[in-house]
């Protein structure tokens, strides 16, 4: 029986922690207003004080309604702004002054009853306060790189039952607390809260927690993101192996990881092996086109042969963005006469408006293949590997291309 106080207090504060930020600061403005509050803060039996700075803004309503409790400010020295005062408030209470207060007055039961009810409550505002703190700031700390680069991949992995441990080896001339923070404390205090970064990014506090395996994860990610782009620009050939993802997350990011942990992270990213990826992708196999040349027609007269072949538009110093990927590449054709086709593109009455369009507001350039037989057939190969590879047909191809019987010039 002597327990059970102890464990309705503990149920009743796990069940305060997961109050969403509004109803937080509809509960303590409740408590300020009530007279009994204000009687006890001018005999100073309550004596509030702020844990940190508070933020001012105009929009502060519209940060506390989606969950944005604090900022971090600074460059080196990082530190909290709440967004809203009720948030750094924590109520200190004078033993001596309620001891007097109650002597004083001789309040009835009823009257007496109302006072502990009071006293209990801006405990438990003051309980939360000091745990969402304590945490915040032992969060900034430990992801100091983050918040001073901005970089994702300056993150430390940190678990919540990691940061309870932080927490609780942490003297750092604190004062202690009369009571726990424990990863279930945690787990119900921070929930749907976000924070706005020195960079002026707001992020769920969640996202402050990574373990090795999610940092694994977004290097495969961030390295195959950029895989694509230095195929299409020929800056790498082919695709890189498991055992080169994994030298380069170590350089990179300073990750030591085997093989089969790279194996297993990119199977649950969804992610085809080296060897897949290199069947499917288009700038492997468009390796032996010519050179880029200008696409003008005094370029065209100068550098297209009058044979067949198959030919890519592309614009000079720009990307057009795919489903899964950029590329510069905008049309892909094929011609019996590649110098007379590029030519008809050029012309004022040119049938495609895209090409039309895209060669008026921006360089272009194209390049070429010579196949001397099999020309459609092997634009139909191009234009089949460009979707699977980049997830859509080029912007300017309105259709897939036909494969005819004979050839023509098309």
């Amino acid at each position: 029986m002597k327990k059970q106080p102890k464990l309705i207090g503990k149920i009743i504060l796990a069940k305060f922690l997961e109050y969403s930020v509004e109803r937080f600061i509809a509960f303590v403005s409740n408590i300020e207003s009530s007279q009994l509050y204000k009687k006890l803060v001018q005999d100073g039996v309550i004596m509030p004080k702020s844990l940190a700075g508070v933020l001012w803004q105009k929009d502060t309503a519209t940060l506390v309604k989606s969950g944005v409790i604090a900022r971090v400010e600074g460059t080196d020295n990082f530190f909290l702004c709440y967004t809203a005062r009720e948030f750094s408030i924590e109520y200190q209470i004078s033993d001596e002054k309620l001891t007097s207060y109650l002597n004083s007055l001789k309040p009835a039961e009823e009257e007496r009853k109302n006072i502990n009810s009071l006293l209990h409550k801006v405990r438990r505002i003051s309980t939360r306060n000091l745990i969402v703190h304590r945490v915040l700031e032992k969060i900034v700390e430990h992801q100091r790189g983050y918040f001073a680069s901005n970089n994702e991949f300056n993150l430390k992995p940190l678990s919540q039952a990691g940061l309870a441990r932080l927490i609780s080896d942490s003297k750092n001339g604190s004062p202690s607390l009369d009571f726990t923070i424990d990863t279930s404390r945690i787990s119900r205090a921070l929930r749907k809260l976000s924070i706005i970064t020195p960079n002026e990014k707001e992020i769920p506090l969640r996202f402050l927690f990574v373990s090795r395996k999610d940092m694994v994860k977004r290097g495969i990610k961030a390295i195959l993101n950029r895989e694509k782009q230095d195929i299409g620009s020929g800056r790498i050939t082919k695709p890189h192996t498991d055992e080169e993802l994994k030298h380069i997350i170590k350089e990179e990011y300073g990750l030591s990881v085997t093989r089969r942990e790279v194996s297993y992270c990119r199977k649950e990213l969804g992610i085809s092996p080296y060897l897949k990826r290199n069947g499917y992708v288009y700038h492997t196999l468009a390796a032996n086109f010519s050179e880029l040349y200008p696409f003008t027609a005094l370029s065209v007269e100068g550098n297209a042969p009058a044979g067949p072949g198959v030919y890519e538009l592309c614009l000079d110093t720009d990307v057009k963005e795919y489903p899964t990927g950029c590329c510069q590449t905008f049309y892909i054709g094929s011609a019996k006469n590649l110098r007379k086709r590029l030519i008809s593109h050029l012309n004022s009455n040119g049938k495609n408006g895209g090409i039309k369009k895209a060669i008026k507001e921006r360089p272009c350039v194209f390049r070429y293949l010579r196949v001397p037989q099999g020309w459609d057939q092997e634009e139909k190969k191009f234009y089949n590997l460009f979707v699977l590879t980049y997830g859509d047909s080029p912007q300017c191809n309105h259709m897939s291309p036909k494969v005819a019987s004979k050839q023509t010039e098309e």
